[in-house]
């Protein structure tokens, strides 16, 4: 069965990750700044197949010792890297002009998302790429997001949410060089946005001011008259059913697209 290293498992949908890979018969790397939880969870949980090894996606060192650990697992290869772990701005409800005068603010949170969300799939696929390139089906699979995708942003004015959008769209462009790069060894790089997911990032409203709050309710009202037959947020169990389905799906010409969990780039919820 296919080996899968996870970036970024600890929760959310990187844990439902490993849950559902696991089950599937995968044997499954999942990577985790704090290993001790990750480990107690995994346990816990009863989850097969599953190895866990310390890994900061900030740290090109860190990762690069991941890979070397992996290695030692799985005879030096694997199938699959999944880049799941992020840094999602404090100022998610803020727009543009509301870092008129928070230029520090603006330059603090934006190198924050930078390492990981442009830096970190850089660095992960580097440390990783020796394994790739000894495995079989050499999948690389970077969880976007669909406010990281220009028309969607336009069409459904989504202003806020600047440093993560602006990141995330620069580790997409990360992923369409590596795919450019690497086009004639066979891999499959894809960028795929999870939709809307039911994870404690997404539930919990305690980070936003009630002004925040307001224009979010306005974005969302925007987003539901675009997509009508949205019915809220997804579980992780069902995102990452649609994401792998996408990834099994994908085929080599495919490489460096960024995709919707529906497989599209025209229905991103």
């Amino acid at each position: 069965m296919p080996t899968t290293v996870v970036v970024g498992a600890s929760r959310g949908i990187g844990y439902q990750f490993i849950q559902t890979l696991a089950l599937e018969g995968n044997t499954v790397i999942a990577t985790a700044r704090n290993v001790a939880d990750l480990e107690g969870n995994v346990k816990a949980d009863k989850i097969p197949n599953t190895h866990v090894v310390q890994a900061d996606l900030t740290s090109a060192d860190s990762l690069i010792a991941a890979a070397k650990a992996t290695s030692s697992l799985v005879d030096g290869q694997i199938d699959h890297l999944l880049i799941n772990g992020a840094f999602l701005s404090s100022t998610g409800g803020m727009n543009p002009t509301d870092f008129a005068d928070k230029p520090e603010l603006f330059l603090e949170e934006l190198k924050k998302s930078v390492e990981a969300n442009i830096a970190g799939p850089l660095f992960a696929i580097n440390a990783f790429l020796p394994l790739l390139r000894a495995g079989k089906e050499k999948r690389v699979t970077y969880i976007s997001t669909g406010v990281a995708y220009v028309p969607e942003t336009i069409d459904t004015r989504i202003s806020n949410s600047v440093p993560y959008s602006v990141s995330k769209a620069g580790g997409n462009m990360v992923i369409a060089k590596f795919a450019a790069e690497l086009q004639d060894e066979g891999f499959t790089f894809l960028s795929i946005a999870p939709g809307g997911v039911a994870t404690e990032a997404m539930t919990d409203m305690s980070k936003f001011t009630d002004e925040e709050m307001a224009k979010m309710q306005v974005m969302l009202g925007r987003m539901m008259q675009k997509y009508p037959e949205w019915k809220g947020l997804i579980s992780p169990e069902e995102c990452v059913k649609r994401i792998l389905n996408v990834v099994k799906n994908s085929k080599v010409e495919q490489s460096g697209q960024f995709l919707s969990y529906w497989g599209n780039t025209t229905q991103w919820l």
